[in-house]
């Protein structure tokens, strides 16, 4: 039996560890697909609502780009947290810009 409870949960926790790498690729190609995907809609539509959820997605795919650099230009220390709020506040911005744009 384990000492603490969450000793159990180690190996998920080697799990997620090992595969890092490969969710910050999956996760910037699916952000970067969903972006073009509501790009698109805007240019068929040309809303401005659907125009900030596009920048929001395009915020989102380049933050994940940069974490995925990050893997190959430094051991994970390139994208400081206050870099990441700043990308994380400007998808916050552009999702309250279309939820209440008129």
């Amino acid at each position: 039996m384990a000492d603490y409870a969450w000793d159990s949960l180690r190996p998920l926790t080697q799990f997620a560890l090992d595969a890092d790498p490969y969710i910050k690729v999956l996760v910037f190609l699916l952000s970067l697909a969903i972006f073009v995907i509501s790009f698109l809609a805007y240019r068929k539509t040309k809303t401005q609502k659907l125009l900030f959820v596009s920048f929001a997605f395009l915020f989102f795919a380049l933050k994940w780009l940069v974490k995925v650099l990050d893997l190959f230009v430094s051991p994970g220390r390139f994208l400081s947290d206050s870099s990441e709020n700043v990308f994380e506040f400007l998808i916050l911005v552009s999702l309250f810009m279309a939820i209440f744009k008129k």
